[in-house]
């Protein structure tokens, strides 16, 4: 069919394709006149968006749950998950059985039992040594209750750390209390904690003990949950 230019203005005889590439620019269209129905096909889910050069861009679908994310300057943004919130790591240990403090001895915490559940896998604890999970900053604390029947000058706590898988350890934090008694139980309580980002689980362990300055019959350590370490993972390292 020949190529008409009628006196109207329009044209006809014109088949799809005929005009040469490069010949319709942005100004020969009308504003708004491109619909959807114009569009290429694309992929059920995808976004338009533009890569660093300016070029459009399709971002490929994403999984359930995912969110739009921005990559940075230079790259389209995409679909991530979520960060994790929340806590994912929390443990409580209590002493089992009271004793006495050794005079001016320090004394490591055993006979340890868990408390209910642990949220997320938990320590690991062998003969008071305690193993962690995963790395990742960690809230430590220790709450030690003492009982006595006669004066004491100082009752020390000791959260102890070793980095080299238990060869070695040192006192990471410690506090100190005192307590007087007339003949009659007397009760009082150290309570300490600290934050530490454990790197390394492999060579990483922790540790409580106690020390007594005049430690003698009648100066116990008490049992149960009023003794007790608690252990948190507040994030990642």
């Amino acid at each position: 069919m020949a190529i008409v230019i009628n006196g109207s203005g329009t044209v006809t005889g014109l088949a799809v394709g005929g005009l040469p590439d490069g010949t319709v620019d942005a100004g020969t269209l009308a504003t708004d006149s491109v619909s959807l129905t114009e569009m290429a096909s694309g992929t059920d889910g995808n976004i338009i968006s533009y890569d660093a050069s300016g070029n459009p861009v399709a971002i490929a679908t994403g999984s359930d749950g995912q969110v739009l994310t921005s990559t940075g300057a230079g790259s389209p943004p995409a679909f991530e998950a979520l960060p994790a919130g929340g806590l994912s790591e929390a443990d409580t240990w209590y002493l089992d059985t009271a004793f006495n403090v050794s005079n001016n001895s320090t004394n490591v915490l055993t006979n340890l039992s868990r408390t209910g559940t642990a949220m997320g896998t938990g320590m690991t604890e062998s003969s008071g040594i305690f193993t962690f999970p995963s790395t990742g900053f960690w809230l430590i604390t220790f709450q030690t209750a003492f009982r006595n029947s006669a004066t004491e000058r100082y009752w020390y706590s000791y959260i102890n750390e070793s980095t080299n898988s238990g060869s070695s350890y040192g006192v990471a934090l410690q506090n100190a209390s005192n307590s007087l008694a007339g003949g009659t139980n007397t009760y009082t309580m150290n309570n300490i904690s600290l934050i530490r980002d454990v790197t390394n689980i492999s060579t990483y362990r922790a540790s409580f003990s106690v020390f007594a300055g005049n430690g003698q019959s009648g100066h116990v350590i008490q049992s149960g949950v009023s003794t007790n370490m608690r252990f948190v993972k507040l994030g990642e390292t």
